[in-house]
């Protein structure tokens, strides 16, 4: 099997243009566009908390997909705040994070998440025969409010937690998707959703910014590694 991803690790970036801006603040509890991917009661739940989305796993080895916008969307990057909420016990690995280019039944989607007991960050290619993933050392707080956004322009993937940013090549790149966000084994809270790009209409529940500054991504390749990735058993 052919190498997936050409791995970069970077700590800088600024940005590619893009036009549009699909927001949600939370703000008005519409949850309209927004849908749970494959939907169980018994395992998971999605709703708004004081201007916050929630997501919450209730049996352990689960994880929620709560996702909005078009199939069509291409090369386009998401952003949000969220924090890990109330601690489960009798769960060992919670995670939360986005997913780009999800395409739902069809299974295939890029996932970018932060693991908090493993203590790394991770971008991940799932398809209907497997995961792939790369994993990149990150020790996250629980508690605490952490700035992300996941980037896929053509190739080039990136994951940036606060001002760390973790990148990957993948040459044979998905298609076009959906936006989401996730929570496995746990809690999570999330606010401030951001959706830009070429492809993107303006729009969403959420208000605009006072203030737009035009987002560009570039990445300084402070270091470089090349493998195939791990897989899921």
């Amino acid at each position: 099997m052919k190498p997936f991803f050409f791995v970069v690790w970077s700590l800088l970036i600024s940005g590619i243009c893009v036009a549009g801006i699909w927001r949600d603040d939370f703000e008005d509890k519409n949850t309209k566009e927004w849908k749970i991917f494959n939907e169980d009661p018994k395992v998971e739940k999605w709703w708004i908390d004081s201007g916050e989305a929630v997501g919450e796993i209730f049996l352990e080895g689960f994880m929620s997909l709560w996702t909005t916008g078009d199939l069509d969307w291409l090369d386009y990057s998401m952003s949000c705040r969220a924090k890990l909420g109330k601690e489960k016990n009798i769960f060992d690995t919670p995670y939360l994070g986005m997913t780009i280019f999800d395409r739902g039944e069809e299974d295939t989607r890029y996932l970018f998440f932060i693991e908090y007991a493993n203590e790394r960050a991770t971008i991940a290619k799932a398809t209907p025969e497997n995961w792939s993933i790369i994993p990149f050392p990150f020790v996250a707080e629980k508690d605490k409010w952490y700035n992300l956004r996941a980037t896929v322009n053509g190739d080039l993937l990136e994951f940036q937690i606060d001002d760390q940013v973790f990148s990957a090549i993948d040459p044979d790149p998905l298609e076009s998707g959906q936006a989401g966000l996730i929570v496995s084994d746990a809690q999570a809270r999330f606010d401030d959703v951001e959706i830009r790009g070429d492809d993107i209409r303006d729009g969403g529940p959420g208000k605009p910014r006072p203030v737009e500054l035009k987002h560009k991504l570039t990445t300084t390749w402070s270091k470089v590694k090349i493998g195939q990735l791990n897989r899921f058993e």
